[in-house]
């Protein structure tokens, strides 16, 4: 079952809103074993509209569009889909009735702009809106199928649930099994060399994708035999285990800062941070774990080399010695954190987040960051690509993981 996601709202392409519905939609619609081979936002226009319908229907079987069912002027969904449809667009005196008497109910005017929603495209079926006033509908195009729900997030997805989810499960053949493997320490070109060969397997898609908190896999696998998709992915998932090995570190959801909450927690341990060029980052990432308050003690931000000295307990002489973005004073950071934060762990970040502050040794994205434990103190140095954002984010991520590391490996 191919199924089609259009997604209607100018300010989905021009305002920069985020497609949250069409993002829920993947999931819900390929964990009931369907796939969508097809996803696109147009602008509130007609014409645009009924073009997406068009092209949508000749390559998927379902088509479901969100959003433009209100009853302004711009909601121009209910016209775009009898358009495609070449069908006329009919009013439910019915329908109007009972929206009339729902905004009556609530104290509100009634108007004919409201009366708007109660139009649907000839041979359509209501899909009823429980939480708000505008209702979807579902419409058979020969063999294919087309529901549209309005664009609020909460209730499109009851609506979905109740009306459209069992006919999705009907109709859907076989069976998909997802996974997002996660993976940090290694650069894109690496992951993607490690796993060649896993691309030409038969039903199985591996699309790998690079950000700031590291790689990610995202498999899936597509079987007539949900059961049997489920044990492939199983497979999988322990033939790339055993490739990456401590460079792997979650799953799906899971986040490398729960990761190391989690090995903190195992160990009895908690942590504190000494930040300069990460600002509090470090400890954001870290707070923002439910349940942080248990293995996070607090940290220093020492954006000031008088603070890395009077807070966190810098040397003079190794900030003479070797400059603020050095490795030394990472590893003094890291202890001073430790020492001064009562903690098991400490973390400290330097570097040069740019895009001024660099020298002919020390360009923009060089940084360090170091772990102390009672062992003494583990240093990572590292060049980090991209503006001032994205230098900072992948500090933060070499910091969370060379913290992890040390978790998996200290005795």
């Amino acid at each position: 079952m191919h199924v089609a996601l259009i997604a209607v709202g100018t300010e989905l392409l021009h305002l920069g809103r985020r497609d949250t519905n069409g993002d829920w939609l993947v999931e819900r619609v390929e964990h009931l074993g369907g796939r969508v081979r097809l996803r696109m936002q147009v602008e509130d226009d007609e014409e645009a509209i009924a073009g997406a319908i068009r092209e949508a229907l000749v390559r998927c079987g379902v088509v479901i569009l969100t959003g433009g069912l209100g009853p302004t002027d711009d909601d121009r969904t209910r016209e775009a889909v009898a358009r495609a449809l070449d069908a006329p667009l009919e009013r439910d005196d019915a329908e109007v009735a009972r929206l009339r008497a729902l905004f009556e109910s609530r104290g509100r005017p009634f108007s004919e702009h409201q009366a708007r929603q109660a139009c649907r495209p000839r041979g359509a079926a209501w899909i009823a809106n429980a939480m708000g006033t505008a209702p979807g509908f579902r419409v058979a195009s020969g063999a294919s199928l087309i529901a549209a729900f309005p664009g609020v997030p909460a209730e499109m997805r009851a609506m979905f649930e109740r009306d459209l989810a069992p006919v999705l499960a009907r109709v859907a053949r076989g069976g998909l099994a997802r996974r997002t493997l996660k993976i940090a320490g290694r650069l894109e070109s690496s992951v993607d060399r490690a796993i060649a060969d896993l691309y030409a397997l038969p039903g199985v898609t591996i699309t790998i994708l690079a950000g700031l908190a590291g790689i990610e896999l995202h498999v899936l696998v597509e079987d007539r035999d949900a059961g049997r998709a489920c044990e492939r992915l199983e497979d999988i998932d322990r033939e790339i285990a055993g490739r990456f090995g401590l460079d792997l570190f979650g799953r799906d959801d899971e986040t490398l800062a729960a990761v190391v909450g989690l090995g903190l927690r195992s160990a009895g341990a908690n942590v504190a941070v000494a930040e300069s060029c990460t600002a509090g980052l470090l400890a954001a990432a870290l707070t923002s774990v439910p349940g942080s308050s248990a293995w996070f003690r607090g940290g220093l931000l020492v954006y000031d080399d008088d603070l890395k000295v009077r807070l966190a307990g810098v040397s003079t002489d190794t900030l003479a010695a070797h400059g603020a973005v050095s490795a030394g004073v990472a590893a003094e950071l890291a202890a001073g954190a430790r020492e001064r934060c009562a903690a098991g762990f400490g973390v400290g970040v330097t570097g040069i987040a740019g895009p001024e502050g660099a020298r002919p040794d020390k360009p923009v994205g060089t940084v360090y960051v170091a772990v102390a434990d009672r062992d003494g103190v583990l240093g990572k140095a590292a060049w980090m690509p991209g503006d001032r954002a994205m230098v900072r984010g992948r500090t933060v991520t070499l910091a969370l993981d060379t913290l992890r590391r040390r978790l998996v490996v200290r005795p």
